[in-house]
């Protein structure tokens, strides 16, 4: 019985070794990290992060804006809507958004198009980040406002006038809009409604102003 039990001991500590070392010396342990724990699932989690939708110049961390974001603001207010595989509040938040710009397209897909809302031209780019490039994954920690480093996150880049100069002026919301008083799709809705109203009228009114445009 004791040589039975020793070596049930070796090899849960061979197991327990192997294990250790592939988490400490390749990549896996990185990859599930970046993936699952510096990315939350804000609904998965339970969290509706306390923030508000007010718009700023300052990005996080002072990071400069995204190339697709200033390449594609000449034509309207930017919206970044940023998405997951496993998240049960994008889940809740797909249907909402393609209902807001009358769009069709795939939850694994990578998506961009120029939409129409209102008669106004708006720069719609979905990012999943398990299914697309660096850029666009990367460009998520500029936006993140709040430092919630979670999905789904929605930013909209619009128009400012800043000290005698126009520059991007953005917002971002998290989870599935709980924080901002919405507890159903049709609240949603008229909430990222009103939210693009209020980016048009940015836009518009210091479009002229604009270097780039």
């Amino acid at each position: 019985m004791k040589k039975f039990l020793a070596l049930q001991v070796c090899t849960l500590l061979l197991v327990s070794g192997a294990l250790g070392g592939m988490f400490g010396f390749t990549p896996v342990y990185d990859e599930v990290r970046e993936g699952i724990v510096l990315v939350l699932c804000l609904s998965c989690l339970k969290l509706e992060p306390k923030t508000n939708a007010d718009f700023t110049f300052k990005t996080a961390d002072n990071l400069s804006h995204a190339t697709f974001v200033l390449e594609n603001l000449s034509h309207g207010p930017v919206f970044l809507h940023y998405s997951g595989d496993a998240c049960a509040g994008c889940d809740v938040m797909y249907p909402v958004i393609k209902d807001l710009f009358s769009i069709e397209f795939g939850k694994q897909d990578m998506f961009f198009s120029i939409v129409d809302f209102e008669n106004t031209s708006v720069p719609y780019i979905y990012v999943n980040i398990h299914h697309t490039i660096d850029d666009l994954r990367d460009a998520q920690v500029i936006y993140d406002k709040d430092y919630v480093r979670g999905i789904p996150m929605f930013t909209v880049v619009t128009l400012g006038y800043d000290n005698g100069n126009v520059k991007p002026k953005y917002t971002t919301l998290y989870g599935t809009l709980t924080t901002y008083g919405c507890e159903t799709d049709a609240q949603r809705l008229v909430f990222l409604q009103q939210l693009l109203r209020q980016s048009i009228e940015m836009y518009e009114q210091n479009k002229a102003g604009y270097p780039h445009h």
